[in-house]
């Protein structure tokens, strides 16, 4: 004899029931179905110590690092890259910064607050950072890392890719501080 347990009624905004509604058709599950997983997805985010209201946003971050072909690679592999092989470093340089402006003009089409969204895109896309914390107040924007693994070289490179990103998103640099897993970069819109 299978027990089954209780159930319990949830006040639901009528909007946001229409817009569920619509996901479950377009999915093909029930209502409950839906709730029902999404509840899990929540409870499984918390868990990993996340708010479940940054979902969509880490998605849409990683999403974005797709679709600007951007992939993972261990820091171990981009350390030896940057120390072991022969690399011109002011092309290696100039990559990194590109590559940052594509990410920032991306992320001005994309979202409404690009400088939020580098910041997550920073945290979710570089596992080799301990600390991100970027701030704006007007039209200066403060940029913070702290790694305990990055090289010197790693550092640099990251320095440039935040300066691209940045002039992509429509500031320019003003000053930057940089040691081996410290950076500190200034700019002004």
């Amino acid at each position: 004899m299978a027990v089954t347990k209780g159930k319990k009624l949830v006040s639901v905004s009528e909007d946001l029931l229409d817009a569920a509604a619509k996901v479950s058709r377009e999915e093909g599950v029930s209502m409950g179905k839906l709730v029902e997983i999404l509840l899990e997805q929540a409870l499984k985010i918390n868990k990993l110590k996340y708010r479940s209201d940054e979902m969509a946003d880490f998605f849409d971050v990683l999403q974005t690092n797709r679709v600007l072909g951007g992939l993972f690679v261990p820091t171990d592999v981009l350390d030896f890259m940057l120390d072991k092989c022969q690399v011109n470093s002011s092309q290696l340089q100039n990559l990194w910064l590109e590559s940052g402006r594509w990410t920032g003009k991306y992320l001005t089409e994309k979202f409404d607050d690009p400088l939020t969204a580098f910041g997550r895109f920073l945290k979710l896309t570089r596992w080799d950072l301990n600390e991100v914390d970027v701030k704006h107040v007007g039209n200066i924007a403060k940029i913070q890392c702290v790694s305990t693994v990055m090289s010197l070289e790693s550092t640099a490179m990251l320095a440039k890719f935040v300066e691209g990103a940045l002039a992509g998103i429509g500031y320019k640099m003003t000053s930057t501080d940089s040691l081996k897993g410290m950076l500190i970069m200034t700019f002004k819109r």
